[in-house]
């Protein structure tokens, strides 16, 4: 449904707050694959409602929407002459999922207060005045005016290509994870030239996070892995793969722990950078779980048949018997292999929890 891409009362949809003990305290529903949360100096959240096409401000004691800026509202064509034609993509918000506005960040000037949002279908970041959206009680939000500064042109693949997480940085520039062009870049603010660009020599794949560190370093979240690179030499001094499927974001914590969160195995985690091991998670590995269960279906199955041969059942092939007798034994094997990482992995987890409790 182009007009209702998810049901608003779907409790899936939503955005939650955990304690340490991993409780529920808090939590907004009627939201449409959100992709970004970020808590504001007034205590209100900017939420990137992705599927809905919008960044929204919300009252954090209400959870009422305070504020609401949708692509579609905007006068394209007054930005860039070369944006102006209706049929342009920017100008057709033709389906659910058109823009997908993956991240919005904010940043206090002196004077004013802005949203640095990213538009991945659009190839498109954009600076948006928030001081100037919201004032009068909203009276001028979703005004084109207020967009003071983009970088990206839908299609030119040469400056970004369906970024994620775009950054401010301390220098003022612009940090871009690149996903599509394999790269993360930093733009400076001013020029719009790329000053910094990160690949790894080429084993950068879809990065989709790239945060500066206190440190000054570049902590980046690629498809498969965790790293930190010195901003300097772009050595990776710093990794972290175990159990990633498709990591999402990574954020550096005040006592220098990076918090992780998973698109693919389905859980948020807290790791210690020292030991590289996790001291705090929410949530269960989906990819295990469904590998768990395929390993049992295996496992069922071929002990059912195995079954049917013991009591009696006579199969013409020896060669069939013997695949079935294997294919329980690999099933039980593999079933055991993870169940025993599974626990190894856990106990030194939890020696790391108990240290974190009691320092």
């Amino acid at each position: 449904n182009n007009d209702n891409p998810v049901n608003p009362e779907n409790p899936v949809q939503r955005v939650i707050e955990v304690d340490p003990a991993g409780n529920i305290v808090w939590e907004i529903t009627g939201l449409a694959q959100p992709h970004e949360v970020q808590e504001l100096p007034n205590g209100n959240l900017l939420i990137a409602d992705t599927y809905f096409d919008r960044v929204i401000e919300v009252d954090y004691d209400t959870k009422d929407i305070l504020w609401e800026w949708n692509p579609k509202y905007i006068d394209w064509g007054l930005i860039n002459t070369n944006w102006s034609d209706p049929d342009h993509f920017y100008n057709s918000p033709f389906n659910y999922d058109w823009s997908h506005i993956n991240d919005v960040n904010f940043k206090q000037y002196p004077m004013w207060n802005a949203c640095l949002i990213s538009i991945r279908n659009f190839d498109l970041v954009v600076e948006v005045n928030h001081t100037a959206e919201r004032a009068n009680e909203n009276q001028n939000a979703n005004n084109w005016s207020n967009i003071v500064w983009y970088y990206g042109d839908y299609g030119n693949y040469s400056m970004i290509k369906h970024q994620h997480n775009p950054e401010y940085l301390s220098s003022g520039n612009v940090m871009i994870a690149d996903s599509n062009n394999a790269r993360v870049i930093e733009v400076d603010y001013a020029t719009k030239e790329i000053v910094w660009e990160f690949t790894d020599d080429g084993d950068v794949g879809w990065c989709r996070d790239a945060d500066e560190m206190a440190n000054g370093n570049i902590l980046i979240t690629d498809d498969d892995r965790v790293i930190e690179v010195n901003y300097t030499t772009k050595e990776v001094i710093w990794s972290f793969e175990q159990d990633l499927v498709l990591p999402y974001e990574a954020d550096e914590l005040p006592d220098g722990n990076i918090l992780i969160g998973t698109g693919g195995s389905g859980f948020v985690f807290e790791v210690d950078k020292s030991t590289g091991k996790i001291s705090w998670q929410y949530g269960f590995s989906f990819i295990k779980t469904e590998f768990y269960m395929n390993c049992l279906m295996i496992l069922v199955f071929n002990s059912l048949q195995l079954t049917m041969v013991l009591a009696g059942f006579q199969f013409q092939s020896r060669r069939l018997f013997g695949a079935i007798l294997y294919g329980v034994l690999i099933a039980f094997v593999l079933f055991l292999l993870i169940f025993y990482a599974d626990v190894l992995y856990f106990f030194n987890s939890i020696s790391i929890l108990d240290d974190s409790i009691y320092v």
